[in-house]
């Protein structure tokens, strides 16, 4: 059992996350410090630590701060980042990868994605600072700490955890009903679902999904009620009070994004669900008869993508390349993330549209309807992998860290001039094989033997959670962390940064 636990404060589960920290102390008595990015954070996790559940809040950034002003500049500053890059295996450039305002420019599909001070004004001996800065704090303080367990932490703290074999998890959503799990490592990865697959007996027949995952139908039906003119003009109200109130408060948050690039960001969800309703006219419906790769767009910036699979993140590239490989008769069928409008480069849409084998679809399809049409789903790190795998259909999956990589009828691109052998290969079958259809059952089984139901749990509504759902959360924490391969990871993945 843990007896040194660090938890990193996360805003979306806030109140999920204290209940599970009361509920791991109870059983294991262990000292949990909770890390916080500023003052307004520690200020409302002590109004409910009553309990003491938290041995210490932290607000990390005044010391972060504090390493900040005091590295070098120049060859020296360079030196201390070379002597990072060698203890890590990898340049500091893959972890700006995942910062949504230092890695902007790794944003390729989100290039209106809203601007903040920090992007905006952060040179890139500011971003060689950030980062040999964390790490060397995080270092620090987990040594210092003695940390036995790593909660939910950012990704330097999982980098470090991983070089001191110290376990780390982070809470995941395993993209089935509302059930969720905590992963492993920041790619969120978790080796017990491969074991248990293997692990699991043979089964018959094939797994079902009757509807899309739980947070996605809440998050679905909320963006397309912000897509008329109406509701712009309601949320932009909505978002100038807000702002008036954090500066009167003098809030920290006020001075992260410029509140005029939210409003032109509201008014280019509007601008921009009007010209892809002018592209996008196709429905599933009109493609019945027809052989076709489904390729859900991703959103961008975002954990999911850039995040997950910081070896591969070019959508457009990938379109290209998929259609450059279909063989002749096929299509390439395209469906925009209903939150990434707004967010695409100008010409995002009509580059893609400029493919003769390349429709764009309704965005107001569900992909899982998709997915059960499609003869082959593409997906970087998507859902609709997922969904396809459980379905025993062909995935061609250009991510290396999804779960489901290691299934028999999934395809992981490593090496791009295989692409045509995999797409010949899933058209040339018109059906998913009893043996695809029973890995797919086996492995969803896998996943629910993994992961603990958050129930009537929600992202918009946060305090909507039942004790029953703490408790499973729990189970399933410590159940993993008496894993002999503990922090290992899982079999079929290489090991890398």
């Amino acid at each position: 059992m843990p007896k040194q636990i660090a938890l990193y404060a996360r805003s979306e589960t806030r109140f999920l996350m204290t209940a599970i920290a009361t509920e791991v102390k109870r059983r294991t008595g262990a000292s949990i410090i909770l890390y916080c990015s500023n003052r307004q954070e520690v200020a409302f996790y002590a109004g409910v630590n009553k309990d003491g559940v938290f041995s210490e809040i932290v607000d990390f950034d005044p010391p972060f701060r504090g390493r900040l002003d005091a590295l070098p500049s120049g060859d020296a500053l360079v030196a201390s980042a070379r002597r990072w890059e060698d203890r890590l295996g990898a340049t500091l450039n893959t972890l700006v990868i995942t910062n949504r305002h230092l890695g902007r420019g790794y944003a390729l599909g989100g290039y209106y994605h809203p601007r903040s001070r920090m992007s905006e004004n952060s040179s890139y001996d500011d971003v060689l600072r950030h980062y040999c800065a964390s790490l060397s704090y995080w270092g620090d303080e987990i040594s210092a700490r003695g940390f036995d367990l790593i909660i939910n932490g950012n990704k330097e703290m999982a980098l470090i955890a991983r070089a001191r074999g110290i376990p780390y998890r982070v809470i995941n959503g395993s993209r089935y009903q509302n059930f969720h799990n905590w992963a492993w490592d920041e790619f969120y990865e978790n080796g017990e679902i491969e074991h248990a697959y293997r692990s699991l007996g043979g089964t018959s027949g094939g797994a079902e999904l009757e509807t899309p995952y739980a947070s996605h139908l809440q998050f679905r039906n909320w963006f397309i009620s912000q897509r008329n003119a109406l509701a712009l003009i309601k949320r932009s109200a909505r978002e100038v009070a807000k702002y008036a109130y954090w500066h009167l408060r003098r809030y920290q948050k006020a001075r992260g994004y410029y509140l005029r690039e939210n409003l032109k960001y509201f008014y280019r969800i509007w601008a921009d669900s009007r010209r892809l309703a002018r592209l996008a006219r196709t429905r599933l419906s009109n493609l019945t008869g027809r052989r076709f790769a489904f390729y859900p767009l991703h959103l961008e910036p975002e954990t999911s993508l850039q995040g997950l699979s910081p070896e591969y993140f070019y959508q457009l590239s990938l379109i290209a390349a998929v259609s450059r490989d279909l063989p002749a008769g096929t299509i390439l069928v395209v469906k925009e993330h209903m939150t990434a409008i707004g967010r695409r480069p100008k010409d995002f849409y009509g580059q893609i549209a400029e493919f003769k084998n390349v429709v764009l679809l309704d965005p107001t399809e569900f992909g899982l309807d998709c997915v059960r049409a499609a003869d082959v789903t593409v997906t970087i790190c998507g859902t609709a992998g997922f969904e396809a795998a459980v379905l025993g259909k062909p995935v061609i999956a250009f991510g290396r860290h999804n779960i489901y990589g290691f299934l028999p009828h999934v395809r992981v691109v490593t090496d791009e001039s295989k692409l045509a052998s995999y797409l010949h290969e899933a058209f040339g079958h018109s059906a998913p094989s009893e043996r695809a259809r029973t890995d797919g059952a086996r492995f969803l089984a896998a996943v629910k033997a993994c992961s603990f139901d958050l129930c009537g749990y929600s992202y918009r509504v946060l305090t909507n959670f039942e004790p029953r759902a703490v408790q499973d959360a729990c189970d399933a924490l410590l159940r993993g962390l008496k894993d002999v391969n503990l922090g290992q990871r899982p079999a079929s993945q290489p090991e890398r940064v």
